[in-house]
């Protein structure tokens, strides 16, 4: 059994995992054994009540099921603001740790919106896995600023992206609609976007919920991709009054940053709203630390 390198320099290095090394490579051991090498699916625990299914090829489970919580700021904002009767909206759901977290745990509504065909069963899987069919809705479909048609990479997994024009690779046509149509007049509270840079697209299709004060949050991927398309979101995302922060699961604390980060940013409207969410919410554990 060879694991590679980056696997292990990720794990090691990951601000939750690296604090608990032995159980972060022990889960590694037993996937890599019980799991990869015997190509059967396995269920594993994630946070509190919630699971994950494990399959060959499935980048974003195992990295969950390696570490706790792949974006650990991210995610312990996610479970510290929502609570039930709140709406999330998961743009770009991919197999759904987000979305199943946000559901599962903190007892939110989830709109989670993927258009990856390959993609959708495993989605559905964890839904129906965690019982979650209530609560999280799935929309299978792209977005953008405007409804109609887009092409999408087909061969790349969590990172299938938009395809421009000219672009030959492995693809399938996909309906687009719009954040504001999608959300039928409702407004999420928190936004996730992780769509390989097309973020700036997608927030041009939402004026009417960026616009909505019920919008307090948006967790968006900043990683560099956005060059290819154009703007990034931090623009459109300030210009509707949004400002980055980072945040810090342990102590529950909410800092200004100057702009954004990698590979995530966090964006907030209201800080003062969200610092007393978070600070009153309540714990969850992973890896037996309680945040």
């Amino acid at each position: 059994m060879r694991v590679p390198f980056r696997l292990l320099r990720f794990i090691l290095g990951h601000e939750l995992a690296g604090r608990h090394r032995a159980a972060a490579l022990g889960r590694l051991l037993r996937w890599q054994v019980g799991g990869r090498l015997g190509g059967l699916p396995m269920v594993v625990p994630l946070v509190g009540p919630t699971r994950l299914v494990l399959r060959r090829g499935l980048s974003s489970a195992t990295a969950a099921w390696y570490v706790g919580l792949t974006d650990f700021r991210e995610m312990g904002f996610c479970l510290h603001l929502l609570r039930p009767g709140d709406l999330m909206g998961d743009i770009g759901a991919n197999i759904g740790v987000y979305a199943v977290l946000a559901a599962g745990v903190s007892g939110a509504g989830v709109v989670a919106v993927e258009p990856a065909a390959a993609t959708l069963p495993h989605l559905h899987d964890n839904i129906r896995l965690n019982d979650l069919s209530g609560r999280i809705s799935v929309l299978p479909v792209a977005m953008g600023e405007a409804p109609g048609r887009l092409r999408i990479s087909a061969g790349r997994g969590a990172a299938n992206r938009v395809l421009r024009a000219g672009e030959a690779e492995a693809a399938e046509e996909v309906a687009v609609t719009t954040l504001d149509a999608a959300f039928a007049g409702r407004t999420p509270m928190l936004l996730k976007l992780d769509v390989e840079g097309f973020e700036a697209r997608i927030l041009a299709g939402g004026a009417r919920i960026l616009a909505d004060p019920a919008l307090r949050a948006v967790i968006v991927e900043t990683a560099g991709h956005a060059s290819r398309y154009g703007e990034g979101p931090d623009a459109p995302l300030r210009r509707h009054g949004f400002a980055p922060f980072d945040y810090d699961p342990r102590l529950r604390a909410l800092t200004p940053r100057a702009g954004p980060g990698a590979p995530n940013t966090l964006y907030l409207r209201d800080a003062g709203f969200c610092a007393l969410r978070v600070a009153a919410a309540p714990p969850f554990e992973v890896f037996g630390e309680r945040f």
